[in-house]
């Protein structure tokens, strides 16, 4: 019985803890329908939050600032880094290599807000192509900064 019981925890803790990649939105008539979070550009709320736990949902989901994992991964010669930002301002994207050097700065400039993207093709600030290996992307925006490993295999 104790077995049993704990599978049945394992499967629910697995599936409550779970991270999803879609956002469910209540309708106006009351039926719930999933948007996968990527393809999410504008949000629009219709009426005035009326309690505290609506503002900070509202807050959250406008202040969100995410980094996708890059495509291809592991990549040959070039790759696509994707990035969202919640409003317009500016926006740096470095890579690094796995001692912390600075390889390429890849942008820094004013963007708005929304979704964005990036190549990277396997060249460093001097134009020349780098070596196999494990790299870093850092995506830094109003003093947050996220960062994803990247790998270049020749």
């Amino acid at each position: 019985m104790k077995k049993f019981l704990l599978i049945i925890f394992l499967s629910y803790s697995s599936f409550s803890l779970a991270q999803t990649d879609s956002m469910f939105v209540e309708q106006m008539n009351g039926t719930i329908k999933g948007y996968p979070i990527p393809f999410i550009s504008e949000i629009f709320f219709s009426g005035i939050p009326t309690n505290i736990k609506e503002r900070e949902l509202e807050q959250t989901i406008l202040s969100s600032f995410m980094l996708f994992q890059n495509y291809p991964n592991p990549f040959n010669p070039i790759t696509r880094i994707q990035y969202t930002i919640p409003s317009s301002g500016e926006v740096l994207v470095n890579i690094f290599d796995i001692q912390g050097r600075l390889i390429r700065t890849l942008l820094q400039s004013f963007q708005n807000a929304g979704n964005n993207s990036i190549v990277w093709d396997s060249r460093n600030n001097n134009g020349n192509i780098v070596s196999s290996g494990t790299y870093f992307c850092q995506v830094s925006f109003k003093n947050n900064s996220l960062f994803k490993k990247l790998l270049l295999v020749k």
